[in-house]
């Protein structure tokens, strides 16, 4: 699976949403991105920006879904905004050696 690790640092926080709304575009296969994965006050602005332009990426069905790499080690609930995702779309990634990486969040086109 394609990674794309700019979104770890080399991209303005304003210009994430732009930048994933192109690759959604242009890529045909499931990939991920590299976030970053926290910081001295414990979230990542980079992680939250691009969840929450994929959130709405998701609503107007320009993905099919996405899901952060920790959804691995976490108990989900129905209302959790990653359940059918990760049930969906998680035989695809079990085996990758990023599944489980805080920073790390799979996107399904």
């Amino acid at each position: 699976m394609k990674t794309y690790e700019e979104f770890h640092g080399n991209i303005d926080i304003k210009e994430i949403g732009k930048k994933l709304r192109e690759l959604v575009k242009k890529e045909k296969a499931p990939f991920k991105i590299l976030t970053g994965y926290g910081s001295t006050c414990g979230k990542s602005q980079s992680k939250q920006a691009a969840i929450k332009s994929l959130s709405k990426m998701k609503r107007e069905q320009l993905i099919k879904g996405f899901f952060p790499g920790e959804a691995l080690t976490q108990l989900l609930t129905e209302k959790s905004p990653y359940y059918q995702d990760k049930l969906k779309y998680q035989p695809l990634v079990k085996n990758d050696k990023d599944y489980g990486n805080e920073g790390i969040i799979f996107i399904f086109v």
